[in-house]
């Protein structure tokens, strides 16, 4: 099996970009995402037609998605006070921002939250690239993702 390393950042973006008539394809080559938009459509999409299989589309998490992945993380938080706190913010209006605004205030939590929601968005992603026989490997420093190599990741 072999294996492409893939910006964590570029995955989390592709795959929580909504923006009406944009998408986003990973390069299993070069581990690159290619956004494809207005000026640069016919170009990238011609690429995908002539090499089917170089190419995986990323398609972005549906809100109601992200609302489920919200609802389990929260779930995940040790610490009771904050716990409620952050499933207060999951009902009603504006959930999304009230969610994110309240992690704001635990930093740790906070980054937590962004590795349980790349881990999240990745999945699904690793599975259809396990079936062309190929491993990702997110690279970002922006995620202090954990070493691969630790004993720590293998639980």
């Amino acid at each position: 099996m072999r294996s492409i390393k893939v910006s964590a950042r570029d995955i989390v973006f592709a795959m929580s970009n909504r923006v009406p008539d944009t998408n986003h394809y990973l390069d299993t080559e070069t581990g690159d995402v290619l956004p494809v938009f207005g000026f640069n459509r016919d170009a990238i999409l011609a690429m995908v037609r002539e090499q089917p299989d170089r190419y995986v589309r990323l398609a972005p998490q549906s809100g109601r998605r992200g609302f489920e992945v919200m609802q389990q993380f929260a779930a995940t938080v040790s610490r009771k006070g904050f716990r409620q706190k952050l499933k207060q913010t999951l009902e009603g209006k504006h959930s999304f921002r009230r969610f994110r605004e309240v992690l704001h205030e635990d930093p740790d939590e906070y980054r937590r939250w962004k590795l349980f929601r790349l881990e999240n968005m990745a999945q699904p992603l690793r599975e259809k690239l396990k079936k062309k026989d190929i491993k990702l490997e997110l690279i970002d420093t922006d995620y202090q993702l954990p070493d691969p190599d630790s004993k720590e990741s293998d639980s």
